[in-house]
């Protein structure tokens, strides 16, 4: 079970934040139990501080270097995936498993493993306490009848679960751990809990002996408040048992931390024969208390313990046996069949109002916080967090309660749960099909500080125009061996060819794959270098060639460095044309190479003028492009007012000619409105569609009233379309009309529209626009604003400038949308 041992006091509260180094003892002073494990607690803490900086990345299990600690062996079905014996760290915690298992034979067995491909694997890992009740090899024989210590475990299990999202890129694990599903499992819960002692006005009389609020027990206690169920958060994974809202949340309680547990040995009906007995009437089951069935599983599985109700009303007891209330007769039956597994009752006490669980209301006061609830003995608790919080089954806080009636809760102070401690980390993730499954293990490898290690100095990813005959690379292959910073002498490296790929020769020795190998002894210094000849009988591919350590007796190590190079090909060099129609579709430099070939002698490309800019201007000078990197970019969201100052459209090749008259449709800008526009019209389909249609349900296209002007020069012209003032105002004035969306008349039953975008249709007409050549000033040529869809990462929507065939030139038409949000 979680932290539940009857201890004085869990959790302390130090004005200085800092971790204390020990614990200092003084002669003639009280030892206490919270002395003894805060001393542990000290050691543990550093332990686990430095393992976590040097050994331990953040949700990440590092194991040590050829090690097998939870290495996944993958299986079909998914329930014999096997998992490594062996240790590893996460977070700073150590992680052990004795002997290798599969999902279903681990610690804590897993038998809902997903039966299809991708399936992902995590650890997860629980800080458990286990006292005599659950292994009584803590307990000496020889002291009878007295209380032994308990233990702390890092308890874990591996769970393997389908993943939400397609992991098929080439570092699945990273992707994993960035997904919404991985970041959800892994949210530590955010609801709070704030312990209130009942406050009682003082007496005027100084012989009164009334209470004055607060604790009102005669007897140091530690209370503990649990989640035990409550509403399921739907959006948050389940397959580690679900999350809660902090409405409807159940919680239990204990006067002793729940500390009191007894192992099963006989169920008879409801009736639990217990292996321990009663030693302390005061520290023992009871009528009208509650006991609850539970499992060594049930804390870091809890969905088993969720399925079914476990917590019954105990109706009698003896000093061996506790009879629960018939409701739970069924679990009871359970139980008596399968005493195996390892089944406990644990003790619970009773709310004032006489039931084992408490439901949690909102408040209407504060919608962040929930009503009070009565806990007896002067106490009241409140949660916090509101619509947002997430609770976990089993999610537990502690304070001490003294018998001078304070408790140890800082005052108006809201907490998150003191515990479990839980972790989280990917193993693996298998892909692939049944029979030919595909591992990536997730885990970190580590080396010990005593470890050789091998280092790339140089070399890899050369490569060099293809040689009449074999030639060394221009740079040497360096690697180094070292302990640290201490170069090694003498270790032995072995360069050997990779399956598929061509090597050629290293150190006078043809590497062949599965074949011939090489070696070489690092001098003083620890480094290596040596000459690579590639394989000329392969021009056109990637060569490779892997370099081992050996260990002194010739066993290679689990160290390597890949080393790749290739030739110079024109086949294998990628080109990217970028102002040459002719090349545009060659995506090397040989297919470059053939299509000037082809092109030898063929008709110029015509000219054409081309659209290079067009530029909204608002009238406080602030400006939008819509051309970024030759593409048009369709489909942008722009401030509504963003172009009541005008348009311009700058046209690069020619000298323009053209003369048109300020009102010539050249440029059209149109809006397309949502329709109805007006209260009449509103009214007409109300009435006539007999009230059902009461909401706009088309767009109507409207023209903007505008004037164009053209501005010339040698190579570069512009033509400027500018709103009449109606028009700016029109514009201005968005935010107020929603383009006819605003509902003048009173009383009007019409909804509506979250219309916060307008389209705008955007047209120049190319036919229009013309100039002559910029080369021989005679030439008439005219605009090409055809545009082509492709996809870009701006707005996915973006038209393509590049089409210079006059046959094929269009208008430009394009669109965006004008924003009415501030």
């Amino acid at each position: 079970m979680t932290i539940r041992n009857d201890a004085t006091r869990l959790r302390l509260r130090p004005r200085d934040a800092r971790t204390p180094r020990a614990v200092g003892s003084r002669q003639g002073q009280v030892l206490l139990d919270t002395d003894v494990d805060s001393g542990s607690d000290a050691t543990i803490a550093r332990l686990e501080t430095e393992t976590r900086d040097s050994l331990s990345p953040p949700g990440q299990l590092s194991y040590p270097v050829g090690g097998t600690g939870f290495l996944i062996t993958p299986a079909m079905p998914a329930a014999n995936i096997q998992i490594g014996a062996g240790h590893g760290y996460l977070d700073g915690c150590l992680l052990e498993n004795p002997l290798a298992v599969t999902l279903a034979t681990q610690p804590h067995p897993r038998n809902d493993a997903p039966t299809r491909l991708p399936v992902a694997l995590a650890v997860k890992s629980i800080l458990r306490f286990s006292d005599p009740v659950e292994e009584p090899a803590w307990a000496d024989p020889a002291l009878g009848d007295a209380q032994a210590a308990g233990r702390v475990l890092n308890d874990w299990h591996v769970m393997a679960f389908t993943p939400e999202d397609a992991l098929t890129g080439p570092a699945p694990c990273a992707q994993l751990t960035a997904t919404t599903q991985w970041s959800r499992l892994t949210e530590p819960s955010t609801g709070t809990l704030e312990v209130m002692p009942d406050q009682l006005p003082p007496s005027s009389d100084p012989c009164s002996l009334l209470p004055q609020g607060g604790y009102s027990r005669l007897e140091n206690l530690l209370y503990r408040i649990e989640v035990h169920g409550g509403t399921v958060r739907s959006t948050y994974p389940t397959f580690d048992g679900p999350r809660f809202t902090m409405t409807r949340l159940l919680v239990k309680f204990s006067r002793r931390n729940a500390s009191v547990m007894a192992r099963v040995t006989a169920v008879t009906g409801t009736i639990f024969t217990t292996e321990q007995t009663a030693l302390d009437p005061q520290n023992w089951f009871s009528k009208r208390q509650y006991a609850e069935l539970v499992t060594p599983h049930d804390d870091i599985d809890p969905r088993d313990a969720m399925a079914a109700e476990r917590l019954f009303l105990v109706a009698a007891v003896t000093d061996k046996t506790v009879t629960l209330d018939p409701a739970g007769a069924a679990l009871a039956a359970r139980v008596a069949s399968d005493l195996a597994a390892g089944w406990y009752l644990r003790l619970w006490d009773a709310f004032p109002d006489g039931k084992g669980l408490a439901t949690v209301s909102g408040s209407s006061a504060d919608p962040n916080l929930s009503d009070l609830i009565d806990l007896g003995d002067g106490l009241k608790l409140r949660f916090g967090g509101g619509s947002t919080a997430i609770f976990r089954r089993a999610d537990f806080w502690t304070f001490e309660a003294r018998a001078d009636g304070q408790i140890g809760w800082p005052a108006a102070t809201a907490e998150t749960p003191h515990g479990p401690v839980t972790l989280y980390a990917p193993l693996a993730v298998l892909g692939g099909s049944p029979t030919a499954i595909t591992i990536h293990d997730c885990r970190v490898p580590l080396a010990n500080l005593t470890d050789r290690v091998l280092y790339n100095r140089g070399g890899d990813g050369q490569s060099m125009p293809l040689p009449t005959s074999p030639t060394p690379l221009p740079g040497k292959l360096r690697l180094s061996v070292q302990r640290g910073k201490t170069p090694v002498a003498g270790a032995r490296i072995r360069w050997q060819a990779v399956a598929g790929a061509p090597c050629g020769v290293i150190a006078g020795v043809n590497l062949v794959p599965g074949g011939a190998t090489a070696e070489t002894l690092t001098p003083n210094d620890g480094i290596c270098e040596i000459d690579w000849r590639l394989n000329v009988n392969a021009p056109l591919a990637v060569h490779q060639v892997e370099a081992v350590l050996l260990t002194p007796l010739g066993q290679p190590e689990p160290q390597s460095v890949l080393f790749t190079a290739s030739f110079n090909m024109a086949e294998t060099t990628s080109v990217q044309p970028i102002d040459c129609p002719t090349l545009k579709t060659a995506t090397t430099v040989q297919e470059a190479l053939d299509l000037l070939c082809k092109a030898i002698g063929t008709q110029k490309a015509p000219e054409t003028l081309r659209l290079t800019r067009i530029t909204l201007i608002e009238e406080r000078g602030q400006t939008t492009d819509l051309i970024e990197e030759k593409l048009i970019l369709n489909g942008l969201k722009v401030p509504f007012n963003a172009f009541d100052a005008g348009i311009a459209f700058e046209i690069f090749g020619g000298q323009l000619q053209m003369k048109p008259q300020p009102f010539d449709p050249i440029v059209e800008v149109s809006l397309d409105l949502p329709y109805p526009i007006t209260d009449p019209d509103r009214l007409f389909w109300l009435q006539a569609g007999q009230g059902k249609v009461h909401q706009a349900f088309a767009t109507q296209q409207v023209r903007l009233d505008g004037f164009s002007k053209v501005e010339t020069g040698d190579e570069t012209g512009q033509i400027f379309w500018m709103p009449t003032d109606p028009v700016m105002e029109f514009l201005r004035s968005l935010q107020v009309h929603q383009g006819g969306q605003r509902i003048v008349r009173d009383g009007l039953d019409w909804v509506k529209g979250d219309e916060t975008l307008i389209l705008l249709r955007l047209r120049l007409r190319s036919a229009h626009v013309f100039g002559i050549s910029g080369g021989d000033k005679k030439t008439r040529i005219w605009l090409n604003a055809e545009h082509l869809g492709t996809n870009d990462s701006r707005t996915g929507r973006e038209l393509l400038l590049e089409e210079l065939d006059p046959q094929r030139a269009a208008d430009l038409d394009m669109f965006f949308y004008l924003n009415l949000k501030p």
